[in-house]
């Protein structure tokens, strides 16, 4: 089986059937090519809630906390402010990772979490978006954390506790393991 098949196996997750999703105008709009290991993960499954809180984010979703596009321009907005704040600060006390410092690399937001995690690619200019390393950002602390992986490979070894991360290992627990299609569109306030 397949990384993607195993992960649908493992949250037991029904096949997304909503709209289709337009690739190429969200790879326009976040300025890099969205990974095919990304594409056929979202098709498959939709955007949806992996366990307690970790939001599976897809270009365009219904529901505005699931939109990938938003999702990103507000996050990506916060960390242009954070590092514009701290350009005159010591290099080591600044929370940008330096890879993100070389012509052209941008973090790509593909999960949200709220505990305050954001899950980005590290979208680097002339190399294979498959093989782009995944940026985890703690928006509390300022903090980074860089894994290898898709984001298939990624969800797959963090949930069956193979991969290891300081920041995201609470995905091995149990109460993860699910999925949770993301409602059509938001509640109406009253």
């Amino acid at each position: 089986m397949s990384d993607l098949e195993d992960l649908r196996a493992f949250f037991n997750a029904p096949r997304y059937t909503g709209p289709a999703f337009d690739w190429e105008a969200a790879s326009k709009a976040m300025g890099a090519t969205i990974p095919a290991d990304f594409r056929s993960l979202v098709n498959a499954l939709g955007p949806g809630l992996i366990g307690n809180d970790t939001l599976l984010l897809a270009p365009g979703a219904s529901h505005p906390s699931y939109d990938q596009i938003a999702m990103h321009r507000e996050r990506r907005a916060g960390l242009d402010e954070i590092w514009e704040f701290e350009a005159e600060d010591p290099p080591e006390e600044r929370s940008k990772p330096t890879v993100l410092d070389e012509p052209g690399v941008q973090p790509i937001l593909w999960a949200s979490s709220g505990l305050g995690y954001y899950l980005h690619w590290i979208a680097i200019p002339g190399q294979d978006p498959s093989t782009w390393p995944i940026g985890v950002d703690i928006a509390r602390g300022g903090e980074w954390e860089i894994l290898p992986g898709t984001a298939t490979e990624l969800l797959l070894g963090l949930l069956s506790g193979k991969t290891d991360s300081f920041f995201l290992g609470y995905l091995r627990k149990p109460e993860q393991h699910r999925f949770t299609p993301a409602p059509s569109r938001a509640p109406q306030q009253q």
